[in-house]
């Protein structure tokens, strides 16, 4: 079902730290952050990833001059051989410590509707249309489309084996996460994978902005082979996988109170006043049931689900797998009909902003610049898969999962 091959990935010839010319994916990359990788080094990807205007050119035409200038140059070089990159991260977050790995490859874009690939999340017109005229110029690939897949054992086994070889990339980034790449070249090794791959369906963990303006382009171009094709990591759904839960913060709320939301959480949640921040997180992240964590401007609170029948009241169309999801749960039960805030709002984030750091949230309420925030226990990836099955999308931001892959470590030249 899912065609997944090995490319010629196009990566850094310098010999310099691979940590001041790579960076995190485009859509995380503050302006803070802009400029401090623009002053790492002359040839940080930011140049071509996030360009900027000049001498009467657009940016992305800087970008793409940019990125063939680095190729003439030999600052950038193409693999001699098609390979898979088995890459892995370790990584150390809330005190313990995890390793993610997986491969880089190429896979083929295909329609939604062929059921081969599945999203979990609505995208933006914005994103894909300014990713797409960077596309168009510099005909080029420089991040990765993070793609879940169920395995049997028979893929992860070539993977694990190819990385007791030598490691050809080696660094830290910004977050401490060391990050080692391998090149598998050896051909019957590549085909094994290829066939170990043919039969899986493949789920959109991170990237879906990106994904699309893949499937778009390559509708443009037909009789471009390699356009077909987008890069991906593809990780095993069954490996350790970190998932963050992503906070919610609201503002805007006309005439609010923190009693009026208490009084209407009750309607659908059992509410219970805790002591803090730290103890709304930990009663939310350890409960087995539909549990929301909440400050409303003056208490902390958890409000757990009371009948699941209210879910199936307002969203009788949604699987039930749909309808359990905690951050689904918040955004119906909550967010639309306890605060009257509609889809369209949300989907513009003029009314709700999204947190990784808990206390941050709650400290933009206690600034007076939002009336109050809820918390979430983390959607695990067996939930993204269920959902995804069934052809639905989750709402915005409701999946995490840490670390974020590189842009840069390898690019897919469509040349």
């Amino acid at each position: 079902m899912a065609d997944v091959r090995p490319l010629k990935a196009v990566r850094y010839n310098k010999k310099s730290n691979l940590s001041n010319l790579v960076t995190q994916p485009y859509d995380k990359i503050s302006p803070e952050l802009k400029e401090d990788y623009k002053t790492r080094d002359p040839h940080n990807l930011v140049n071509v990833l996030l360009p900027e205007e000049k001498e009467g050119k657009t940016k992305y035409q800087i970008s793409g001059e940019t990125f063939h200038q680095w190729i003439d140059n030999e600052i950038l070089k193409r693999d001699d051989e098609s390979a898979f990159y088995p890459y892995r991260q370790n990584f150390n977050i809330f005190g313990e410590n995890h390793q993610r790995s997986g491969f880089i490859g190429l896979v083929k874009v295909e329609p939604y509707s062929k059921k081969i690939i599945f999203p979990h999340e609505k995208t933006l017109t914005g994103p894909k249309k300014d990713r797409m005229a960077l596309l168009k110029e510099g005909r080029v690939h420089y991040g990765l489309i993070f793609l879940l897949y169920k395995d049997d054992g028979k893929a992860q086994k070539i993977i694990d084996e190819a990385m007791q070889g030598k490691i050809i990339t080696e660094f830290n980034d910004d977050f401490n996460v060391e990050n080692q790449l391998w090149q598998l070249t050896d051909k019957e090794k590549i085909h094994s994978l290829n066939n170990a791959m043919a039969d899986k369906q493949l789920f959109i963990a991170d990237g879906h902005h990106r994904y699309e303006t893949s499937l778009a382009y390559a509708q443009e171009n037909l009789n471009d082979i390699s356009a077909q094709y987008t890069m991906a990591m593809f990780v095993n759904i069954n490996s350790p996988l970190v998932v963050l839960p992503t906070h919610r913060v609201v503002r805007g709320i006309k005439n609010y109170t923190p009693a009026d939301l208490s009084e209407k959480l009750k309607k659908y949640f059992d509410v219970s006043v805790v002591d803090g921040i730290d103890a709304t997180i930990t009663a939310t992240k350890s409960s087995d049931e539909i549990t929301i964590g909440v400050f409303d401007g003056e208490k902390y609170l958890v409000a757990k689900l009371k009948n699941e029948n209210a879910m199936k009241e307002s969203c009788g169309n949604y699987s039930e797998a749909w309808r359990s999801l905690d951050v689904a749960v918040l955004h119906t039960l909550i967010i639309e009909k306890c605060l009257g805030i509609t889809q369209d709002k949300v989907a513009k984030e003029s009314a709700v902003s999204y947190h990784r750091n808990p206390k941050g949230a709650v400290k933009l309420v206690k600034s007076g610049k939002a009336n109050c925030a809820f918390f979430l226990k983390p959607t695990s990836p067996a939930q993204v898969c269920e959902v995804a099955l069934n052809g639905e999308v989750m709402p915005q931001k409701s999946t995490d999962f840490y670390p974020k892959l590189l842009s840069g470590i390898t690019m897919y030249s469509l040349d």
